[in-house]
């Protein structure tokens, strides 16, 4: 990971999949991961990156249409 600016949302999970849900989207699947290997090589040991090392800060949704 090169420097850079990262942004982050405050938006809740549950806020994207109940957006879907009321659209009438069904979740197969979800898919919440980091890159455990690049966040264990970097030497950062702020706060915001033991939170990043905890929480993904991406996620991906396969959902359906009913």
């Amino acid at each position: 990971l090169d420097e850079g600016t990262l942004t982050l949302s405050d938006r809740k999970l549950s806020t994207y999949v109940n957006a879907l849900a009321k659209a009438g989207f069904v979740i197969e699947q979800m898919i919440e991961q980091s890159d455990d290997e690049i966040m264990q090589l970097r030497d950062d040991n702020s706060d915001y990156a033991k939170k990043a090392k905890m929480l993904p800060v991406t996620f991906i949704v396969k959902a359906r249409k009913l």
